[in-house]
């Protein structure tokens, strides 16, 4: 599938979003390991969150969608066996990575793979804290990557230093510990999204987060209970940043997640210039949710670097269009974790702003891009690189600059499926191919 996208003028409305990816793999793959009955309601159907659901099935979880939402009938880890076959999560580091922790203590053999892409994704992350806590975990292929093989094992607490500023890494430990005897500990000097914690702690976790430090006692019970997924933040990035780049543009985007370790985004689009308003905030299930009114916005060019990084980490090519469109010049530093993701990022989003004519230049951990540089052409053709925050975010030049096709966008299926659709209600001018 190919997007084809035309100047638009005037984006207005109300959308509402299908629920976050990150909690909706969470709620597949923690809710199983309750006891209990429980409904999610507002669960992303993406790829990605499918495979997490297909994978606890495999390994016998009891879980039904009916009416757009998910039915759990969760009896806990014991009443689960590994597989006579290995798993297949696609394109998903989450599902991978947060599984590894799950089946670290499962008795038995487990092979996971993905992808091509996924399958040349760093692994040595989980291996290296999994190991240590008892479980045998190796890679295949001998490059601490996926395919992974895992025999679940007798697993004890350790006490672990976050080196990589990772949210799954951290999950992969903190689900693993769950079945570990005594008492875990990992020390995050830079915060990253906490999703995981705030859902053990409202399934009843004894879970306890003191300054850097969180630690998990292992042994311990959850709950089942019901959960409602607010909007994904990543997916409504995309409207707020195609609403101030089109002209005469207002739109409300309903029940937004609000998590501060995934709104970094906010923080630089109003540093940016970008016209927001936040409303009607509230709580659901241990997670921030509210309301977001955005509109036309000019923008300006800023520095993003340090502390905000894992915040926005998903939205940094989205930042990078908005700086084409900027006045001035954007720094973005310390985001090597981006030459590790669906594709190399920082060369896929450099790649793409030539095709622009933008004057920008890459870095090890980044970019320096001038806004305003870009070149106007009849057409621009724009490459995804089977990468679905790319094909996104380089679509949306299409709002401003018109005659945009970006090619092989079949990978945005993984997390906002209903991309297209979303904009086409709200007035943009935007159609597959």
């Amino acid at each position: 599938m190919n997007i084809i996208v035309k100047k638009s003028y005037s984006l207005k409305g109300r959308v509402t979003l299908q629920g976050d990816k990150s909690i909706s793999h969470r709620a597949a793959l923690i809710l199983p390991l309750c006891h209990g009955d429980a409904v999610v309601k507002n669960f992303l159907f993406a790829e990605d969150t499918l495979n997490s659901l297909k994978a606890m099935v495999m390994l016998g979880a009891d879980i039904k969608i009916k009416d757009n939402h998910v039915l759990f009938k969760s009896r806990g880890l014991e009443s689960f066996k590994v597989p006579n076959k290995a798993i297949y999560l696609g394109n998903s580091g989450t599902s991978i990575r947060l599984l590894s922790g799950i089946l670290a203590s499962l008795k038995g053999y487990s092979l996971l793979y993905g992808d091509e892409s996924l399958c040349k994704r760093p692994m040595k992350r989980i291996i290296e804290p999994l190991s240590r806590m008892g479980a045998y975990i190796s890679s295949i292929l001998r490059n601490d990557k996926a395919p992974l093989l895992i025999k679940g094992d007798s697993l004890i607490g350790i006490e672990y230093d976050m080196n990589i500023p990772s949210a799954q890494v951290k999950s992969s430990i903190l689900l693993a510990s769950l079945s570990a005897n005594g008492k875990t500990v990992i020390r995050e000097k830079v915060k990253t999204r906490d999703h995981t914690e705030r859902m053990l702690k409202y399934l009843g976790a004894d879970i306890k987060i003191d300054g850097e430090k969180i630690i998990l006692f292992g042994g311990q019970k959850l709950q089942a209970k019901n959960i409602f997924i607010p909007a994904d933040f990543s997916s409504a990035a995309f409207i707020i940043a195609a609403a101030a780049l089109t002209d005469d543009s207002q739109v409300i985007i309903e029940n937004v997640l609000l998590n501060p370790t995934r709104t970094g985004f906010l923080k630089v689009f109003e540093k940016m210039g970008g016209n927001f308003e936040v409303f009607n905030v509230r709580e659901e299930n241990d997670e921030i949710v509210g309301d977001i009114k955005v509109w036309s916005s000019n923008l300006k060019g800023v520095t993003v670097e340090g502390d905000i990084i894992p915040t926005l980490i998903d939205e940094i090519p989205l930042i990078a269009v908005l700086a084409a469109f900027a006045e001035g010049v954007t720094v973005i530093s310390d985001a090597k974790e981006l030459r590790y993701k669906e594709s190399d990022r920082i060369e896929s989003i450099y790649y793409n702003l030539k095709i622009m004519g933008v004057e920008a230049e890459t870095k090890e951990d980044g970019l320096i891009i001038q806004g305003k540089s870009f070149k106007r052409k009849e057409s621009y053709e724009f490459y995804s690189f089977k990468d679905h925050r790319i094909a996104m975010a380089f679509s949306l030049v299409g709002f401003v600059l018109d005659n945009v096709l970006v090619y092989d966008c079949e990978n945005i299926r993984t997390s906002f499926p209903d991309f297209i659709d979303v904009f086409k209600k709200i007035n943009g001018n935007i159609e597959r191919r």
